[in-house]
Protein backbone atom coordinates (compact mmCIF):
# COMPACT_ATOMS: atom_id res chain seq x y z
CA UNK A 1 0.00 0.00 0.00
CA UNK A 2 1.16 3.38 -0.83
CA UNK A 3 2.58 5.32 1.71
CA UNK A 4 0.24 8.05 1.80
CA UNK A 5 -2.71 6.45 0.85
CA UNK A 6 -1.96 4.29 4.04
CA UNK A 7 -1.67 7.15 6.46
CA UNK A 8 -5.07 8.90 4.99
CA UNK A 9 -6.55 5.37 5.69
CA UNK A 10 -5.18 5.42 8.97
CA UNK A 11 -6.28 9.21 9.80
CA UNK A 12 -9.93 8.48 8.63
CA UNK A 13 -10.66 4.96 10.48
CA UNK A 14 -9.10 6.75 13.88
CA UNK A 15 -11.87 9.61 13.10
CA UNK A 16 -14.36 7.31 12.82
CA UNK A 17 -13.08 5.79 15.83
CA UNK A 18 -13.10 7.91 17.75
CA UNK A 19 -16.34 9.31 16.89
CA UNK A 20 -18.36 5.84 17.25
CA UNK A 21 -16.80 5.15 20.96
CA UNK A 22 -16.51 8.72 22.27
CA UNK A 23 -18.39 8.40 26.05
CA UNK A 24 -18.29 4.84 25.58
CA UNK A 25 -17.52 2.79 28.84
CA UNK A 26 -17.32 -0.67 28.37
CA UNK A 27 -13.88 -2.45 26.90
CA UNK A 28 -15.86 -5.15 25.03
CA UNK A 29 -17.78 -2.78 22.77
CA UNK A 30 -14.79 -0.68 22.42
CA UNK A 31 -13.01 -3.91 21.63
CA UNK A 32 -15.25 -4.47 18.91
CA UNK A 33 -15.62 -1.30 17.34
CA UNK A 34 -12.22 -0.94 16.73
CA UNK A 35 -11.61 -4.44 15.40
CA UNK A 36 -14.52 -3.52 12.93
CA UNK A 37 -13.23 -0.75 11.92
CA UNK A 38 -9.87 -1.51 11.36
CA UNK A 39 -10.66 -4.74 9.51
CA UNK A 40 -12.56 -3.00 6.92
CA UNK A 41 -10.28 -0.17 6.37
CA UNK A 42 -7.28 -2.86 5.10
CA UNK A 43 -8.28 -5.32 3.05
CA UNK A 44 -5.00 -7.10 2.78
CA UNK A 45 -5.46 -8.13 6.73
CA UNK A 46 -7.33 -11.55 7.50
CA UNK A 47 -7.53 -11.01 10.75
CA UNK A 48 -8.15 -8.01 13.26
CA UNK A 49 -8.49 -8.74 17.10
CA UNK A 50 -7.86 -8.64 20.75
CA UNK A 51 -6.45 -11.08 23.20
CA UNK A 52 -7.66 -10.73 26.95
CA UNK A 53 -5.47 -11.54 30.02
CA UNK A 54 -7.89 -13.28 31.74
CA UNK A 55 -4.96 -14.89 34.54
CA UNK A 56 -0.91 -14.71 34.77
CA UNK A 57 -0.08 -17.50 31.88
CA UNK A 58 -3.45 -16.86 29.74
CA UNK A 59 -4.77 -15.17 27.10
CA UNK A 60 -8.21 -15.87 26.00
CA UNK A 61 -10.00 -14.45 22.21
CA UNK A 62 -11.64 -11.25 22.58
CA UNK A 63 -13.75 -9.45 20.37
CA UNK A 64 -12.13 -10.18 16.22
CA UNK A 65 -12.87 -9.68 12.42
CA UNK A 66 -11.76 -12.25 10.17
CA UNK A 67 -11.82 -16.10 10.13
CA UNK A 68 -11.14 -18.01 13.78
CA UNK A 69 -8.54 -17.05 15.84
CA UNK A 70 -6.81 -19.19 18.65
CA UNK A 71 -8.93 -19.54 21.24
CA UNK A 72 -6.59 -19.92 24.50
CA UNK A 73 -2.94 -18.52 23.97
CA UNK A 74 -0.42 -19.33 26.72
CA UNK A 75 2.18 -16.56 27.28
CA UNK A 76 4.89 -18.40 26.32
CA UNK A 77 4.10 -19.16 23.23
CA UNK A 78 3.58 -17.23 20.04
CA UNK A 79 3.82 -13.10 19.11
CA UNK A 80 0.97 -12.48 21.40
CA UNK A 81 2.56 -14.25 23.96
CA UNK A 82 5.79 -12.39 23.53
CA UNK A 83 4.39 -9.52 23.15
CA UNK A 84 3.11 -9.66 27.08
CA UNK A 85 6.42 -10.93 28.12
CA UNK A 86 8.50 -8.48 26.65
CA UNK A 87 5.55 -5.68 26.76
CA UNK A 88 6.27 -3.88 23.59
CA UNK A 89 5.43 -4.19 19.85
CA UNK A 90 6.38 -7.05 18.02
CA UNK A 91 6.13 -6.98 13.97
CA UNK A 92 6.72 -10.13 12.13
CA UNK A 93 6.71 -9.35 8.51
CA UNK A 94 7.08 -13.16 7.76
CA UNK A 95 5.75 -15.24 9.62
CA UNK A 96 6.78 -18.38 7.84
CA UNK A 97 10.45 -17.40 8.72
CA UNK A 98 9.83 -17.53 12.87
CA UNK A 99 9.36 -20.64 14.86
CA UNK A 100 7.22 -19.12 17.44
CA UNK A 101 4.53 -18.29 14.91
CA UNK A 102 1.33 -19.78 15.77
CA UNK A 103 -0.49 -20.19 12.07
CA UNK A 104 -4.44 -19.94 13.25
CA UNK A 105 -4.63 -19.44 9.36
CA UNK A 106 -1.77 -20.88 6.30
CA UNK A 107 -2.31 -17.48 4.57
CA UNK A 108 -1.17 -15.06 7.02
CA UNK A 109 2.05 -14.05 5.90
CA UNK A 110 2.61 -10.92 8.38
CA UNK A 111 1.78 -9.94 11.79
CA UNK A 112 1.74 -6.98 13.93
CA UNK A 113 0.48 -7.16 18.08
CA UNK A 114 0.53 -4.46 20.30
CA UNK A 115 0.15 -4.39 24.07
CA UNK A 116 -2.76 -3.25 25.71
CA UNK A 117 -1.82 -1.56 29.12
CA UNK A 118 -3.45 -0.39 32.18
CA UNK A 119 -2.35 2.29 34.18
CA UNK A 120 0.34 0.49 36.00
CA UNK A 121 1.73 -0.60 32.43
CA UNK A 122 0.82 -4.26 33.36
CA UNK A 123 -0.56 -5.38 29.59
CA UNK A 124 -4.11 -6.24 30.09
CA UNK A 125 -4.56 -7.18 26.14
CA UNK A 126 -2.91 -7.61 22.71
CA UNK A 127 -4.40 -6.04 19.97
CA UNK A 128 -2.96 -8.68 17.53
CA UNK A 129 -3.59 -8.06 13.06
CA UNK A 130 -2.85 -10.59 10.35
CA UNK A 131 -1.79 -10.08 7.21
CA UNK A 132 -1.98 -11.60 3.81
CA UNK A 133 1.14 -9.87 2.80
CA UNK A 134 4.29 -10.54 3.36
CA UNK A 135 6.19 -7.29 4.44
CA UNK A 136 3.14 -5.32 5.78
CA UNK A 137 3.94 -3.12 8.44
CA UNK A 138 5.79 -0.40 9.45
CA UNK A 139 6.55 2.46 11.65
CA UNK A 140 3.14 4.08 10.59
CA UNK A 141 1.50 1.02 11.57
CA UNK A 142 2.92 1.24 14.70
CA UNK A 143 2.12 4.56 15.16
CA UNK A 144 -1.67 4.73 14.85
CA UNK A 145 -2.06 1.50 16.20
CA UNK A 146 -0.53 2.37 19.21
CA UNK A 147 -2.54 5.44 19.44
CA UNK A 148 -5.86 3.18 18.72
CA UNK A 149 -4.31 1.22 21.16
CA UNK A 150 -4.82 3.85 23.77
CA UNK A 151 -8.44 4.19 23.63
CA UNK A 152 -8.88 0.69 25.12
CA UNK A 153 -5.75 1.21 27.63
CA UNK A 154 -7.78 4.03 29.17
CA UNK A 155 -10.70 2.27 30.19
CA UNK A 156 -8.47 -0.07 32.62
Amino acid sequence: MDMAVKEKTYSDVTRNIQALIEGETDRITVMSTIACELFQAFDQWNWVGFYRRVDERTLKVGPYQGTHGCLTIDLDRGVCGKCVREKSIQVENDVQSIPHHIACSEDTQAEIVLPVTDSNGIVQAVLDIDSLELNNFDEVDEKYLTDICSFVSQLF
